[in-house]
């Protein structure tokens, strides 16, 4: 009997650890812009852009409880390049050849995406051939965030109006 008690205690220990290794977290695999500059140059890919303030709450937020989700993470991680901007990291920017300098405290790339409307956290969507396709500022729930997500990733954007896909889309969740 103490052989078979043992025996059931290894077992459950086996599939509280394997359950735990399976249960990880997916997560966006954020880029640095050196780092999408070089993977774009070998392979062009839409690009995801999270512009960010280290100091926002709804940043934060917005990351662990919409962005973390397996299945947007997932799809974020295999249609697009994601890259993460901290809007206040005044560093030059050197991105498809051109040089993005500050010309104040911000971020210039952010600048330069943001075109002058700042608020955090912002979404900027951007094709294979860096043409800016649209943006969303502030914080979005998880549905709202996936459809839009797959209205770029999906190239629905070139073939069907923004309210045709959000009804298809709602009727396929």
């Amino acid at each position: 009997m103490k052989g078979i008690s043992s025996y059931l205690l290894l077992i459950l220990l086996l599939v509280i650890n394997t359950k735990g290794f399976s249960q990880q977290k997916t997560q966006v695999k954020w880029l640095t812009v050196e780092q999408m500059d070089k993977l774009y140059t070998k392979s062009p890919k839409k690009i995801l852009w999270k512009v960010y303030s280290k100091d926002c709450h709804y940043c934060h937020d917005f990351e662990e409880k919409v962005l973390k989700i397996p299945a947007i993470a997932t799809y974020i991680n295999q249609n697009y390049y994601p890259v993460l901007l901290d809007a206040f990291d005044a560093s030059p920017v050197t991105f498809a050849g051109h040089t993005y300098e500050s010309k104040d405290k911000m971020n210039p790339m952010a600048t330069h995406l943001l075109k002058g409307t700042i608020k955090f956290p912002t979404l900027v969507f951007v094709d294979e051939q860096l043409k800016m396709l649209n943006f969303l500022q502030g914080y979005y729930e998880a549905p709202n965030i996936e459809m839009v997500l797959h209205y770029f990733g999906d190239n629905a954007y070139k073939t069907v109006s923004w309210n045709d896909f959000q009804a298809n889309f709602a009727k396929k969740k």
